[in-house]
């Protein structure tokens, strides 16, 4: 098995990474994109984009156009935030997460969790039934910073604030934008097949490593107990 060396580091994926939401995409680009001809703008000029994109290309439309942004941003964040907090009341720690991340806390790691998801969904997945302990020392939702993931940002934020460089971090998630996002920003990447991206999905954008889940990690990752 592929190993990694000189890493002091691991940022994980929240949703399908460390946690299954059921999130309705589909429903939530639905709802969103419903609100466009109220504001003048024609839904299938946003269709490709994913929904947060969707959401702040819209935005962006409608201030250079001189119309109320505003109003359209608030009623598509609300909209999105409606359909995370349903599914994240039905949502849980995927098994085997919370114990892996304590193991690599106990090796030495500094750990960080980087997600697309509203505050809210998260805390109610981590304090709902099926939730639990997450070890980590920064947490950034979508809420925390100004631009998320894939765009660079959103992990150089993680990064500075558990003070490693991208060279000794690893990038953890389900979806190839997770990768793609580590490698722009020089980190090492790991796919895991628990979300809905196929194997073959993240070999199509060249992850290190592809694992089934996140439980995989201790056994990849080196012991680094009593190094900062």
């Amino acid at each position: 098995m592929h190993t990694f060396g000189a890493v002091s580091a691991v940022v994980f994926d929240f949703d399908g990474t460390l946690a299954h939401l059921t999130i309705d995409f589909g429903r939530m680009r639905r709802d969103v994109l419903a609100l466009l001809p109220a504001h003048g703008l024609e839904p299938a000029e946003f269709e490709r984009l994913y929904v947060l994109e969707l959401i702040e290309a819209a935005g962006r439309r409608l201030g250079a156009a001189g119309a109320d942004a505003e109003a359209f941003l608030a009623a598509a964040r609300a909209a999105i935030e409606r359909v995370e907090i349903e599914a994240a009341a039905a949502g849980g720690l995927l098994p085997g997460a919370a114990a892996a991340l304590e193991t690599l806390d106990r090796r030495g790691y500094r750990l960080g969790i980087v997600t697309r998801n509203c505050a809210a969904a998260v805390s109610a997945v981590l304090e709902g039934p099926a939730g639990g302990r997450l070890p980590h020392r920064v947490l950034l939702t979508r809420d925390d910073v100004p631009r998320v993931k894939p765009d660079p940002a959103h992990l150089e934020a993680a990064l500075a604030a558990l003070g490693v460089p991208a060279s000794e971090a690893v990038m953890v998630g389900d979806h190839p934008m997770d990768v793609e996002a580590g490698h722009r920003v020089g980190m090492r990447t790991v796919g895991v097949l628990t979300g809905r991206s196929p194997r073959a999905a993240f070999e199509a954008v060249r992850a290190d490593l592809v694992v089934d889940d996140v439980t995989c990690l201790p056994d990849v990752l080196p012991d680094r107990a009593g190094r900062n």
